[in-house]
């Protein structure tokens, strides 16, 4: 699964169904800017959605290099030890 995801953020697909960068933006600011009223609750958990979206992709991807940093660590000590 790791190099699936590797792959895919290194051909700037998506490693999450439905989580282009575009879209995600789009969907932040229409949950941001709808309007001179304020956020209702609704608004605010659609916004943490969002965010929290944003963040356990972040998350995967960040996975995903200290992963492959760690290897390639190993893969010097070995060489080198």
């Amino acid at each position: 699964m790791r190099r699936r995801l590797a792959a895919d953020a290194a051909e700037g697909t998506d490693s999450l169904p439905g989580m282009a960068e575009h879209t995600i933006r789009e969907r932040l600011h229409e949950a941001l800017h709808r309007g001179g009223h304020k956020a209702s609750e609704e608004d605010v958990a659609k916004i943490t959605a969002v965010v929290l979206t944003i963040v356990a992709e972040l998350t995967g991807e960040l996975a995903v290099v200290i992963a492959e940093l760690a290897e390639r660590v190993e893969a010097l000590e070995a060489a080198t030890g």
